[in-house]
């Protein structure tokens, strides 16, 4: 039996797996609240795993070597900082989103903002959700294709509706209860699969002085903390992807509200700490070491699958590009059932408020089926790297939710207006430093004085809160209490 009738056998048998939990998951929703919350019923280990295996998409498990790859130790920060990014989202919205999803009956945190800051910040938070969305899907979906083309064989245009039916059917069947649990089985099956491929890379290179030798050989900036990037650029990068987690990751910060106690949320974030250390520093070493074994490689996407296909044996080799495609699938599942919850809630409010329960229910499965083809079809001819699209989506969203989940759980004296006003122009001051670097530097991917636009938005939208603030009505006493009252 050939190499690639191997990785095609393990990954189906993989995608069979999904479709099983899919199903057995799908008998367990009985209306929206459960499909998109599992009935607050999750356990510490589903709900730390799930929260990082959604976090860890494409962008981290191929995108984060390709970019250590051509950036070298300059990028090695962003695994640390991701690594510590579990913390910064737990301890700083984790229990009080627990607590005041269940004040406020929210299936997303588009009904938390409309509970602290009225229904047009829900509005705004849905649109941004639904637009930005759309990129993360697609860069997910091309990065499967190509990663199953390059070790099985299969053509990228068959390997993408491959992937994007199987992940819709699960998805769809069974909300956030299967997307939960094919989460933790991802999670584990990512560990063990990176794990593996960097211990034997590492053993391949002759352990990390040769490593490091070649790497000097090919480009002795690469071993430098800002070799290829400036401070400001580095200091920026690990900014990002640690405390901006908060609002940029909103896909994985969601789970806050399935877990079933405040006991399962505080154990999630063990499980969570874990996993995004050990696999975030895998995929940085297969990176360096990617460099010695590999060097001059045209594409950086096809990094991870070329090291798969070229040091691992068949059997190993279908599991690892299994757990490529778990760390996909992870994200995107996750991805679909945020916007499905966004769409939903414009078609509530909008097209039919009196929805029942099982309507409601019919329309959100309808949502994830809709969004899942048109993200698959734009996959066909994907306009960027992999690592960008994940950021450009990431850092809008980032602009846009930070400061107004931080004020919103945390501060009573920030008024309604001020954080529909922070969050637009959250995302508007993003969206601006991004056309701001291409009109500068005709490129989407460096930025004046080298501050990331998720970090200017922010800044923009921490001025704009405090300053509507001072001008405009406090809550009322009713929205004090459900957010305030201990």
């Amino acid at each position: 039996m050939g190499d690639e009738i191997i990785y095609i056998v393990i990954l189906l048998v993989y995608l069979a797996g999904m479709l099983v939990i899919g199903f057995i998951s799908s008998k367990k929703v009985t209306n929206s609240k459960s499909y998109y919350t599992s009935d607050r019923n999750v356990s510490a280990a589903v709900t730390g795993f799930s929260y990082s295996s959604t976090q860890l998409s494409s962008g981290s498990t191929i995108g984060m070597p390709a970019t250590v790859y051509t950036q070298g130790y300059s990028y090695m920060g962003t695994p640390m900082a991701a690594a510590a990014a579990p913390w910064f989202t737990f301890l700083l919205t984790g229990e009080r989103v627990r607590k005041i999803s269940e004040r406020v009956d929210a299936i997303d945190y588009g009904d938390i903002f409309r509970a602290r800051f009225g229904n047009a910040s829900k509005i705004l938070y849905e649109l941004l959700i639904i637009v930005f969305a759309i990129p993360t899907i697609i860069s997910q979906f091309a990065a499967a294709g190509s990663s199953v083309q390059s070790l099985t064989g299969i053509p990228y245009n068959v390997a993408i509706p491959m992937i994007a039916v199987v992940l819709t059917i699960y998805t769809m069947s069974g909300g956030m209860n299967s997307v939960a649990l094919t989460d933790y089985i991802q999670g584990i099956i990512m560990i063990a699969g990176f794990g593996i491929l960097a211990a034997i890379l590492l053993t391949r290179a002759g352990g990390f002085t040769a490593m490091h030798e070649g790497i000097a050989a090919t480009d002795p900036d690469l071993l430098r903390l800002t070799g290829k990037a400036s401070k400001t650029w580095v200091i920026c990068c690990i900014i990002t992807w640690s405390i901006l987690m908060v609002g940029g990751s909103i896909t994985s910060v969601v789970r806050f509200l399935i877990p079933k106690d405040l006991k399962a949320l505080r154990g999630a974030l063990g499980y969570s700490v874990f996993f995004n250390i050990f696999v975030l520093s895998a995929c940085g070493v297969i990176g360096l070491c990617g460099i010695t074994l590999l060097p001059g490689l045209e594409s950086t996407d096809r990094l991870v699958p070329t090291l798969i296909g070229t040091y691992m044996t068949p059997i190993l080799g279908g599991i690892l590009i299994s757990a490529v495609i778990a760390a996909i699938m992870s994200s995107v599942d996750s991805t679909l059932l945020l916007c499905s919850a966004a769409a939903l809630g414009l078609y509530i409010g909008y097209i039919n408020p009196n929805a029942s329960a099982k309507q409601q229910l019919r329309v959100g499965r309808a949502i994830t089926v809709v969004v899942a083809a048109v993200a698959m079809v734009m996959a066909f001819k994907p306009f960027t790297a992999i690592q960008w699209l994940v950021a450009f989506s990431f850092n809008t969203w980032a602009g846009a939710f930070t400061v107004p989940v931080l004020f919103a759980l945390w501060s009573p004296g920030t008024t309604k207006t001020a954080g529909f006003c922070a969050m637009a122009a959250g995302a508007a001051a993003a969206l601006a430093w991004y056309a701001a670097g291409y009109i500068m530097y005709n490129s989407f991917s460096n930025w004046p004085f080298g501050i990331w636009p998720g970090i200017f938005g922010s800044i923009v939208s921490l001025i704009v809160i405090l300053a509507v603030s001072a001008f405009t009505k406090p809550i009322d006493e009713e929205t004090r209490e459900i957010f305030y009252l201990e």
